[in-house]
């Protein structure tokens, strides 16, 4: 990403848009979870967008798998 857009929460209005289009679309898909295989460098952003580790294995890693539970989307 450009330096010139970091800090101006673009990646976090994305991934609220992905939730809000997923969450949308609730009654014709089945899924609870939605996961990534972040870089080191981005498990901040991802724990900032509510996401969590899903296990302590991967800890020395080069990526951590980290989980959003769709069900934390108030109705």
């Amino acid at each position: 990403m450009s330096i010139n857009y970091r800090g101006k929460n673009i990646g976090t209005d994305l991934m609220d848009s992905i939730k809000a289009m997923l969450h949308a679309e609730h009654g014709r898909s089945a899924f609870r979870f939605i996961t990534v295989d972040a870089y080191l460098s981005a498990v901040p952003f991802y724990e900032k967008n509510g996401f969590l580790h899903l296990t302590k294995k991967d800890e020395d890693e080069h990526t951590r798998l980290m989980y959003f539970d769709m069900m934390e989307i108030a109705e």
